[in-house]
Order: C-alpha cells, then sequence, then structure tokens
C-alpha cells in the first residue's frame, strides 16, 4: 500500500512538471519566404544568449522560464530578423507564434535596374551599403528573390555587379504582415 503511495505521488509530480511547462508553437505561413530557423534568446546579465533553436517546426520549443525572450527567424539563403523582441510565456502556457502575423516579404524584378551583385532592404532612414552607419535588414544575391522583412517601411538598394556605388532604388515600401510587395515589377 505505501509504496502504491509513494507511485502515485511520483507520477502525480512529473505530470505537473509536464504542465508547468512554457513552450514556443511556431506556425509558418504559406506564401511567405521558407523559414530555415527559429532561435530564442534570453539576456543575463547584460548578454544575449541562446536558450533553443527550431529547425523542425512539428513540434514546440521547451523554454527554460518566463522570459523575456527574443524571437529571431531566419528565412532561407537571408540574415536572420527580430520578430519578437519581448516574449513571456507563464507556466504551463504554449505561445502560439503565427509568422504571417509578424513578416511579409519584398521581391525585387530587376528589369529596369542595373545587374545585381546584391539586394538590400534597409531602413528608410538607413545611409546606404559601403556607408557608415548601415545595417541591412535583409539581403539577396539576386533579383526575384523574395525577402523575409518584419512588417514595416523600408528602403531598397542595388548594389552594382560593375562595383559602382550602391543606388537607392525605391524609397518607402510599406511591407504588411502576410503580404508580399513587388518592386520594379
Amino acid at each position: 500500500m505505501r509504496g502504491a503511495c509513494i507511485l502515485a505521488v511520483m507520477v502525480a509530480s512529473v505530470s505537473l512538471g509536464a504542465d508547468d511547462e512554457r513552450r514556443l508553437k511556431v506556425h509558418l505561413a504559406r506564401g511567405l519566404p521558407a523559414i530555415e530557423t527559429v532561435t530564442v534568446y534570453e539576456s543575463k546579465n547584460g548578454k544575449k544568449q541562446s536558450v533553443g533553436k527550431l529547425t523542425k517546426f512539428d513540434k514546440p520549443l521547451v523554454l527554460p522560464n518566463d522570459g523575456p525572450f527574443e524571437v529571431m527567424v531566419k528565412p532561407k539563403d537571408g540574415i536572420a530578423i527580430r520578430v519578437v523582441e519581448k516574449l513571456t510565456v507563464k507556466a504551463g502556457q504554449t505561445h502560439d507564434l503565427k509568422l504571417d502575423e509578424l513578416i511579409g516579404s519584398i521581391e525585387v524584378f530587376g528589369d529596369n535596374f542595373p545587374r545585381a551583385e546584391k539586394i538590400v532592404i534597409t531602413d528608410v532612414r538607413d545611409p546606404g551599403p559601403g556607408e557608415k552607419g548601415h545595417v541591412a535588414i535583409q539581403v539577396a544575391k539576386d533579383y526575384r528573390v523574395e525577402m523575409a522583412v518584419p512588417a514595416g517601411t523600408y528602403a531598397v538598394w542595388v548594389v552594382p555587379a560593375n562595383g559602382a556605388k550602391a543606388q537607392r532604388v525605391e524609397d518607402n515600401v510599406r511591407v504588411l504582415a502576410g503580404k508580399s510587395v513587388r518592386v520594379g515589377d
């Protein structure tokens, strides 16, 4: 009898432990660029530290604590973009991260632009590739490649293949979550 009670307590504590887990479930979206990885970071003592990474999206990621966490999404052949800055998940909950509610895409058609070495998406105030203070949000090596970006407004730059200075080919490209925008079409 005593053994059965101990076994019941052990089973109850194991099942309670599983209920206390915090999970992050990533939902991909049709019509958006392919996602390679989703990485979750936590800041400790001023340093950013990875607490988990997903490369397959059929199962949720178990989080170590309530957070807050920063979630970065890396599209195939692109730069990782931050989609959530301060995610918190309480014990026993699963946070559904629906990418089509956070990111969109830009596809640049180069019919009227110079032959490109690289296509660069930046903030509208960015000075451009090769300039001091430049920060690329997303890049592609060729035209007609969908580039994943967080919903927002961007500038599009073309770095010519002939080594000339980068050209700003489009200003104020507005990208809505779940939507694709075509530039130079």
